[in-house]
């Protein structure tokens, strides 16, 4: 290694500011953070209701660019109730879990006879130099996470509805419907809705730290206990490949919270934003994981054992492929793993090859 190339890495690592600040006493810049409290009278929390999705690749006809693919919907309500001064969380009803076996594709036979968000997805994806499979089955589960959150918000009424990610959607993806539809049930049936976000791996505080570190680092400490802090309106508005249908904050939902999570509530609901919060963090106290809500930890527990059902579907999925008279060499050529990958690639081929 070429000590000219090390000191060519420090340099531009100097340009990165990858160093300490503290030594080099640079300031800090402030952020507006207000600070609040969880309620007095923790029974009169209004129900939450959480939703989550996640999906499997069962098997792949890679020749024809079509995957079946198994998609799950998780959704859990919770209240609280206390009993000799302690938090005790309700799960007030069964969890409910909507499976959808479908089938994505880049076939124009097959998408014109799905609903539009197929082809719209399927469109998107063509403008990549290579199609990802991945990419184009995660917008249809948002899709049916969407679709899920328009019923709950249409026959529920006062409760709080929490959304995994934020309150956004692609532009191209064309979701302004649903979302409209969304936003004006809440109105109508007292809801208050957020989308809480599990990455903050981004750069909305404007920082070169990613917001996760910068937050971490220097306002833990700072801001001890429940804490929010609005993203600048400014930074939100300057992209222009989303729509934006809520108020983007980070918050600290727990003094020992492992992480500051994004939380977006809705315009109209910004009165009630210390209430909303406070709400949140008072269903945040797992022990487990202090500072995210309890009803999103079980629908993503929910949405993740979908992967437990692979082997069960693949096996009634490969009687019905017989039936379509593929032979079971064409049936095991279209194996795939949990991401839809082949499950011997080339490079795998070669990496052995190479041992």
């Amino acid at each position: 290694m070429k000590v000219k190339e090390i000191q060519n890495i420090v340099e531009l690592l100097k340009l990165a500011k990858i160093s300490r600040l503290e030594d080099k006493k640079e300031e800090i810049k402030e952020l507006e953070a207000t600070q609040f409290k969880l309620p007095v009278n923790m029974e009169d929390i209004l129900p939450i209701i959480s939703v989550d999705g996640s999906y499997c690749f069962l098997f792949s006809f890679l020749g024809a660019e079509t995957w079946i693919i198994l998609f799950r919907i998780g959704v859990t309500e919770y209240s609280i109730a206390i009993n000799n001064g302690a938090v005790h969380y309700i799960m007030n009803s069964k969890p409910k879990v909507y499976d959808h076996l479908n089938l994505i594709s880049f076939n124009k036979n097959v998408l014109s006879s799905q609903p539009k968000a197929f082809s719209i997805a399927a469109n998107i994806n063509k403008s990549f130099s290579e199609r990802n499979p991945q990419y184009f089955a995660s917008n249809i589960m948002t899709y049916l996470e969407d679709l899920t959150l328009e019923k709950i918000s249409k026959t529920r009424k006062d409760c709080i509805l929490l959304k995994d990610g934020a309150l956004l959607s692609f532009k191209s993806l064309e979701r302004e419907p649903i979302y409209k539809s969304i936003l004006q049930n809440c109105r109508d049936n007292d809801i208050l809705l957020a989308g809480v976000s599990k990455s903050t791996s981004n750069h909305l505080l404007d920082d070169f730290y990613t917001d996760d570190y910068f937050l971490k680092r220097y306002y833990n400490k700072k801001y001890a206990d429940l804490t929010y802090i609005p993203v600048p309106k400014k930074i939100l508005e300057a992209q222009t490949r989303f729509d934006i249908w809520g108020e983007a904050h980070f918050v600290k939902l727990h003094k020992k919270a492992v992480k500051w999570f994004r939380i977006d509530i809705l315009p109209h609901d910004r009165d009630k934003k210390d209430q909303l919060f406070s709400s949140i963090a008072a269903y945040s106290m797992v022990h487990l994981m202090p500072g995210y809500p309890i009803g999103l930890i079980e629908c993503h527990k929910i949405a993740k054992s979908v992967r437990d059902l692979k082997n069960a579907y693949e096996l009634e999925l490969i009687e019905s492929l017989k039936k379509l008279g593929l032979e079971p060499k064409d049936i095991l050529e279209g194996a795939v793993d949990m991401n839809g990958r082949e499950l011997y690639s080339f490079h795998e081929i070669l990496d052995q090859q190479s041992r």
